[in-house]
């Protein structure tokens, strides 16, 4: 019988630990929860700012819970700003170069940056 009080013991002790809820209505250990949440803006910021939306999205339930996790909050809010920044510099590039095209880059500029001049057979060749 001692080991059966011992297990309920432990049982309501893991009950207690602080959850944090997700998108996918999973609950997570807070210890767990603060490690992905990390690893996803580490992630955005090695070249994949997709992982920043992921995060947002992932973490929306407790974003939006009044006493949800401060690390996960300022987490969120730090990869929403980057996100939000890399996308306005994103779409004012797409507009530089589609709107202003050679005008506003030159011509040397213009056609260097151009992809359609890029010889993909010299590019898929190996020297073997």
């Amino acid at each position: 019988e001692g080991g059966n009080e011992w297990r309920s013991t432990l049982a309501l002790a893991m009950a207690r630990r602080p959850r944090v809820e997700t998108a996918d209505g999973e609950e997570l250990r807070m210890s767990k929860a603060r490690g992905l949440s990390r690893k996803l803006c580490v992630a955005g910021f090695f070249g994949l700012p997709f992982f920043w939306v992921v995060h947002l999205w992932y973490f929306w339930p407790e974003l939006r819970k009044q006493r949800g996790d401060p690390f996960i909050k300022r987490n969120a809010a730090g990869t929403t700003a980057a996100f939000a920044v890399v996308m306005v510099a994103l779409v004012g590039w797409i507009c530089a170069y589609h709107i202003g095209g050679r005008r506003l880059l030159g011509d040397a500029a213009f056609e260097g940056l151009n992809v359609s001049n890029v010889n993909l057979d010299s590019l898929l060749q190996t020297n073997a």
